[in-house]
């Protein structure tokens, strides 16, 4: 059976699900493509614990499979920690005054947390008796085992607390911290409570004096005790090879805690994951949108955080043209058993008419970036687009095109604003040369002094580095600078998806979600060609060219 043989009216409500997977159980649930990377987030033996994606690339539903498909899942709600009482603390707003990195003892903070949340999950604690049941059988696990004492002791202040809420462990150890600096430096701290500058107005000796305090207090002593703590739950566990836990983290990219500490705390989080390797029964999965991997690197103040170190940790999601055909035809199906009839309905059916020359999905998986979202969302602007006929036309699909790509553009500026917020000015500037062009096109005075006072206009980050070498044009305006902020430019609008390039004549256009993700600015040059993505030809309204 299909459309034509029995037509149905497409109707005002009609559409293969959101594009939110949060919002989208009915679907998500009943249509999941079964993507490589749920089997490797399941598997606890895969060191792939970071999972790695732009938007909408399918990070939350794959955590929420996780949460579907496991009995022994915790998933943490960012929203109610207490981290916020980490930001409001005068005792932290002292130490960041002072530029003392409290970056151990964010980790250290982090990792007792989830050691914790490993316990209370794993022996099913409810209460305070329950707890310190737990810990007289570990204790009496390792009572003659010399090496763990340190481990029993750490674990012995928390005897009777295994059960308490993440928050309220937060707060304890912050309180901690609080009480160890109020009585080496409480003085200090109420100065700098009456006057905010005061940290300023300190001099040379007597800021080297009370930093040196501040960091014998803050020091690496509780890491060393909690990686000792995960040795001994680590050989405890070795026992029950056949339960598997899951501690599950999403939603980092929102508002979950102040800007002043968001990114500094992701990249303790990350630095600390590695350590809980060590327990077998146990997979904690973090996803992380790529633009807030981003800024965690660029907010780094060290050398000693870089990308490679944890590549084998980084799950990254990619999708292929096949599975997301995939996924559109389980959800074309699946709508139109629920609501019109028992028959199979296939795409197909439904989007009948070629756009052109181009196959309807051909045409639409273009104008993605090969991401569920995009499609899902394309898909139901032409359904909207159809309502009250029985298919999708070609007609259809053009004028939803330009709501979609609209959204597509409005999206991917909201994406990496907080990064790299100088590619909103930089997308349209670039567009003005049409569809295609060299970068040598966009590399003279004129072009690029233009760009660099309009990025200038706005405000942006220190970490915007496309905005620092603006900055720096505009106090040298040496030539050299002109090419190397074209470069960057060119550079950055391919990582984020906007543009594909082509390297040279007999080289074909590649693009960051199906190519190499980055290039660097030593593999363009002048004759470099640059083409703007299908999905942002109507937002930018260009005119169609063949590429």
């Amino acid at each position: 059976m299909n459309a034509k043989s029995n037509p149905i009216v497409i109707r005002p409500d009609t559409k293969i699900g959101n594009i939110a997977a949060e919002n989208d159980d009915e679907f998500l649930f009943n249509c999941f493509v079964d993507h490589p990377a749920l089997a490797s987030v399941l598997d606890t033996t895969s060191p792939q614990m970071l999972v790695s994606g732009r938007t909408g690339s399918g990070k939350t539903a794959i955590i929420r499979m996780v949460e579907h498909q496991k009995d022994h899942v915790d998933k943490i709600d960012l929203h109610e920690l207490a981290l916020n009482y980490i930001a409001n603390s005068d005792i932290i707003r002292f130490l960041n005054a002072l530029d003392i990195d409290l970056d151990l003892f964010f980790q250290a903070l982090w990792k007792h947390v989830l050691c914790i949340e490993f316990i209370r999950m794993r022996f099913s604690v409810k209460n305070a008796d329950d707890s310190r049941g737990i810990f007289s059988r570990i204790r009496e696990a390792f009572s003659k085992n010399d090496r763990k004492n340190s481990a029993i002791k750490y674990l012995e202040n928390w005897e009777d607390k295994f059960w308490i809420t993440m928050d309220t462990n937060i707060r304890e150890i912050t309180s901690k911290l609080e009480s160890q600096i109020g009585a080496s430096l409480g003085l200090e701290v109420e100065k700098f409570k009456a006057n905010a500058g005061y940290s300023r107005t300190l001099s040379a000796e007597k800021r080297a004096e009370v930093t040196s305090r501040a960091k014998k207090i803050v020091n690496a002593d509780q890491l060393t005790e909690l990686s000792k703590v995960l040795d001994l739950l680590a050989e405890y566990d070795q026992g029950d090879k056949f339960r598997q836990f899951y501690i599950l983290i999403d939603r980092l990219d929102e508002k979950w805690v102040d800007e002043s500490i968001r990114f500094s705390l992701i990249r303790a989080l990350i630095e600390c994951l590695k350590s809980f390797r060590k327990i077998p029964s146990l997979k904690i999965a973090v996803a992380m949108r790529a633009d807030v991997l981003e800024r965690v690197i660029q907010e780094s103040k060290d050398l000693g955080f870089q990308r490679e170190k944890y590549d084998d940790y980084f799950l990254r999601i990619v999708w292929k043209k096949d599975q997301l055909k995939q996924l559109v035809e389980k959800r074309v199906n699946f709508l139109y058993r629920r609501k019109y009839t028992s028959e199979n309905i296939h795409f197909g059916d439904v989007f009948s008419t070629n756009v052109g020359r181009r196959e309807p999905f051909d045409y639409m998986v273009e104008r993605t970036l090969y991401r569920p979202r995009d499609i899902i969302s394309f898909v139901n602007l032409c359904l909207t687009q159809a309502q009250g006929n029985s298919q999708v036309t070609a007609r259809d699909i053009r004028a939803a095109e330009g709501e979609y790509s609209r959204i597509r553009l409005q999206a991917l500026e909201e994406e990496w604003r907080s990064a790299l917020p100088s590619l909103a000015v930089a997308v349209r500037k670039f567009a003005k040369h049409g569809v295609r062009f060299t970068l040598g096109s966009v590399s003279t005075k004129d072009f690029v002094e233009d760009l660099v006072i309009d990025i200038a206009g706005i405000e942006c980050p220190p970490c915007d580095l496309i905005a620092n070498e603006c900055a720096a044009y505009l106090k040298n305006q040496t030539i050299p600078h002109l090419l190397r902020i074209a470069k960057m430019v060119t550079c950055e609008l391919y990582r984020i998806g906007a543009i594909g390039i082509k390297t040279g004549a007999q080289e074909r256009f590649i693009y960051a979600y199906q190519d190499t993700p980055v290039v660097s600015v030593e593999m363009v040059d002048t004759d470099t060609r640059i083409h703007i993505h299908p999905m942002l030809h109507r937002a930018l309204n260009l005119a169609e060219q063949k590429v």
